[in-house]
């Protein structure tokens, strides 16, 4: 899941949270903040707090940029009371709480608990995980594209990868190889699922580089020089 970085609030007072989407598309990119489906339609504003149990509508803290199948999911389960209950992408290192094997989802245990022997990091990460069924595999009644979306951006990033080993065997002249690599980072964009492709391009750090400038407002002190994950769970 993507750190981000959302910055000081464009607005000093907007009438309704819809005029906030406008921000949160620029400064976050056309992006689920939390399973990172590429909102090509019908994008939503979420509440990080839901609007039921009293979080304000629109105060850019509150705010992230939604799909419909986590703002619907994640629907009315936060309160002021139990939000510290969950890790967020633009409070923690959302980057270090999940892996992405195969563009399959899952809760990054193991680093997470020897980052924190509580264990406390990791049940927040894992509420966070299932609120918003990150790993959902959908039957074939259900609309929920984000499983077969995010296979198709492994499978993408894989091919992507591959024609990248075979280039830069071939030619070593680093800018002859630029248009390669901002090839690589345009079809990132375009099919979104920021982890996979991070995933899939983790022994190449231009390349970790490349993404992480790439999609907007990623917060880059989560990651060290080689692009990836620092064992830093707070903003």
């Amino acid at each position: 899941m993507r750190p981000v970085n959302k910055g000081e609030s464009p607005y000093q007072k907007i009438k309704g949270y819809a005029e906030a989407l406008p921000y949160l598309e620029k400064r976050l990119g056309k992006y689920c903040s939390y399973c990172e489906f590429p909102i090509k339609h019908v994008p939503e504003v979420e509440h990080i707090v839901s609007k039921a149990n009293g979080g304000d509508r629109t105060d850019w803290k509150n705010l992230l940029l939604g799909c419909k199948y986590c703002n619907t999911r994640k629907s009315k389960t936060i309160s002021p009371e139990n939000v510290e209950e969950y890790i967020w992408p633009d409070c923690d290192n959302t980057a270090l709480a999940y892996t992405y094997e195969n563009g399959i989802p899952e809760v990054n245990e193991k680093k997470l608990l020897e980052v924190d022997g509580t264990g406390e990091l990791y049940k927040k990460a894992k509420k966070l995980f299932d609120l918003v069924k990150l790993g959902h595999v959908p039957n074939e009644k259900e609309k929920d594209k984000r499983f077969a979306e995010r296979i198709e951006a492994f499978q993408i990033a894989q091919i992507c990868l591959n024609d990248w080993k075979v280039i830069t065997v071939i030619e070593n002249n680093p800018a002859a190889l630029k248009p390669f690599k901002d090839l690589i980072v345009t079809c990132a964009l375009e099919s979104g699922f920021f982890s996979v492709w991070m995933t899939v391009f983790s022994e190449e750090p231009e390349i970790l580089q490349m993404l992480i400038e790439g999609f907007p407002n990623t917060r880059k002190e989560c990651f060290d020089k080689n692009g990836h994950p620092l064992e830093k769970t707070e903003k």
